[in-house]
């Protein structure tokens, strides 16, 4: 099996995709522009969430430390880049690009460590968001985290501390946690938050 890795290296895509079409002589240097281009329009037609501005916004307001976590797209330095033509990106105190600034890739812990230590805070203090059971919900409680699950699709997988339907209800939750607002049945009180 491929792994994790093949599942992010777009030149190994091509590469993979080409073998099977038959075409064995392809150049590795038209694989990479190709997957270069492949970057440029995947950035160009994949803008943020409409509501992801505007929370990362109102937690920056309320004195929160931000950071970022997010697996390399395979290309080195592409994710970074990626990243850093978001119009709010000045807004994060850290970045951590998993595969590039780290051995491993999400859910390895290593890169979760390393978001807290840029953030000089304790992971056992952090907030995790992320929207991927598996390598967002794993890592992030692998040290200590408190972790949150963005909830757009219904997904009801995973085993998150707290679920949202989207980023809006965050800056509520974070309050709420802060506060110990929950019920004595682990319900959180704050909007849209499960």
């Amino acid at each position: 099996m491929l792994g994790r890795k093949f599942r992010y290296n777009r030149d190994l895509w091509w590469k993979t995709l080409f073998k099977e079409l038959g075409l064995k002589r392809v150049e590795p240097e038209w694989i990479h522009e190709l997957t270069l281009q492949y970057w440029k329009v995947y950035a160009a037609n994949s803008p943020p969430f409409r509501d992801a501005e505007p929370t990362v916004r109102k937690l920056e307001r309320a004195g929160y430390k931000l950071g970022i976590v997010s697996d390399s797209d395979g290309t080195p330095g592409m994710k970074r880049k990626r990243i850093g033509r978001m119009p709010f990106h000045n807004l994060f105190e850290g970045i951590v690009v998993a595969g590039e600034d780290t051995p491993r890739v999400k859910p390895g812990h290593e890169s979760f460590s390393l978001i807290a230590r840029k953030l000089r805070v304790q992971p056992k203090s952090s907030i995790y968001i992320g929207d991927n059971p598996r390598t967002d919900i794993e890592g992030a409680k692998a040290v200590g985290m408190i972790s949150v699950i963005v909830n757009r699709r219904g997904n009801q997988r995973g085993d998150s501390d707290y679920r949202v339907r989207n980023l809006r209800a965050l800056p509520g939750l974070v309050r709420s946690i802060q506060r110990g607002s929950i019920d004595d049945r682990g319900r959180i009180h704050a909007p849209g938050a499960q």
